[in-house]
């Protein structure tokens, strides 16, 4: 099944029976005797942009970017410019997104739904705490309304992952970059079970903007790579991204994935990584932020059973104890776990209602195709999660049962009070099933 398929999420695993429609220009084409749900491009992992039983609403044709004030780095686009239309369009003006997620292509209106977060959360925040006003259709889809930060509506908006309306109009606050460049610095930390040495590393890293680590989960020692950055200089060439150089040609067999091949995956990783651990070097931007996304349809690398990624993070006062708690509970229940990234979030509120980041430490892991055992052990993780006072990311998530979602989001009823009553998700239903959430 092709891997960027429209009735599949991300993280692939499952097909859904929906419509398609577009919002296209001003005119909405669609069967308006089905709920709706709007989407960008596709990437969150889960069902938050999947409508089973109902319509798409794709909105990355509606991308222009509108108007920009050079003096003060404010951006009018349409919510379904991308990520990568934006840094192509303004980083040669010398301006650059403040928060970034892990791939460019994500649309503005995604990143909205979502309130994504960056490598910097701890100097910036969630994407949310940069929109200076958004323009906001309802179910009748002619009344369009101005939302700004001192309206109810935009703080259940941010974060309100596409169930309150259909964006058309955003104003996004850019920041002055001094080029295309980003010097890393790479260490290594770990070795003794615990991760301490990342917290560590990051407390002493706080002159830097980006801090992030990659955590070998299945070693009890907990060895890892940390990785820090700050905005540089760098040869025009690097103003635009390069091509994807490689690409998945097919789906990986399900014998290659497993416990044993991801050991070794991550022991040639942390080898690899080791040898950079003595210079600092300056990269292109585009590897710094977005690794992912020099490997075309790279999901294809889980195979045709895809794949889950389980984000959670913690509180402060609990992560020391916690996380490894956590990564010790589905290392010995042999939930085998890729490309594992640990990262700080600050104390930085943000408007938004349903928000993710909490000051913490968050860890996202990448689980092939999980069979029962494997979400029994997630399950058993869920509660660990929710007994420190955190929780789990929805834009990733397609598993999380009613009773814990509710429990990491007790202000849900906000956003289903919020919810423009023609739109609908498949996560949204899942997560509020002791509820009547369908129109």
């Amino acid at each position: 099944m092709n891997p960027l398929s429209l009735d599949q999420p991300w993280g692939r695993g499952y097909s859904a029976k929906q419509t398609h429609a577009f919002a296209d220009g001003s005119a909405l084409v669609a069967d308006a005797s089905k709920h709706f749900l709007p989407r960008g491009l596709g990437r969150s992992y889960g069902d938050v942009c999947v409508n089973d039983g109902g319509t798409l609403l794709h909105t990355f044709r509606r991308d222009r970017l509108l108007a920009f004030d050079d003096a003060q780095g404010i951006l009018t686009c349409e919510a379904g410019a991308s990520v990568a239309d934006i840094a192509e369009a303004m980083l040669p003006r010398g301006w650059f997104l403040p928060v970034v997620p892990g791939t460019r292509f994500v649309t503005v209106g995604g990143a909205i739904a979502n309130d994504v977060h960056g490598k910097n959360h701890h100097v910036n925040g969630t994407f949310g705490r940069f929109i200076r006003e958004m323009k906001l259709a309802r179910s009748d889809w002619r009344a369009t309304q101005s939302l700004s930060p001192a309206d109810a509506l935009f703080g259940a908006t941010i974060s309100g992952l596409g169930l309150t309306g259909l964006m058309h109009e955003v104003q996004l606050q850019l920041k002055r970059v001094p080029g295309p460049g980003i010097e890393q610095d790479t260490k290594l930390f770990g070795g003794d079970g615990t991760i301490d040495g990342y917290l560590e590393l990051d407390e002493a890293s706080k002159e830097w903007e980006y801090t992030v680590g990659w955590i070998d989960t299945l070693d009890p020692n907990l060895r890892g790579v940390f990785f820090r950055g700050r905005h540089c200089d760098g040869p025009d060439e690097w103003l635009v991204p390069q091509p994807a150089r490689l690409a998945m040609p097919m789906d990986a067999p399900r014998w290659l994935l497993g416990a044993w091949s991801a050991k070794t995956f991550n022991a040639l990783y942390y080898r690899a990584q080791a040898m950079h651990t003595a210079t600092r070097e300056t990269i292109p931007l585009w590897q710094f932020f977005f690794p992912l996304d020099a490997v075309n349809a790279w999901n294809r690398a889980y195979g045709k059973g895809g794949f889950v990624q389980y984000q959670f993070v913690v509180p402060t006062a609990a992560a020391r104890e916690t996380v490894p708690k956590i990564l010790s509970h589905l290392r010995e229940a042999h939930v085998a776990s890729y490309l594992a990234v640990i990262k700080t979030f600050g104390a930085m509120p943000s408007p938004g209602l349903m928000s993710f980041p909490m000051a913490g430490t968050t860890v996202a892991l990448d689980i092939p195709a999980p069979d029962e055992k494997d979400r029994r052990a997630l399950d058993r993780a869920d509660a660990m999660v929710a007994d420190a006072g955190g929780r789990v990311y929805p834009a990733k998530d397609a598993r999380v049962s009613a009773a814990m979602f509710q429990r990491f989001f007790p202000q849900w009823r906000g956003l289903e009070a919020a919810r423009d009553p023609a739109i609908s998700s498949s996560f949204w239903r899942r997560v509020t099933a002791s509820q009547d959430s369908t129109p």
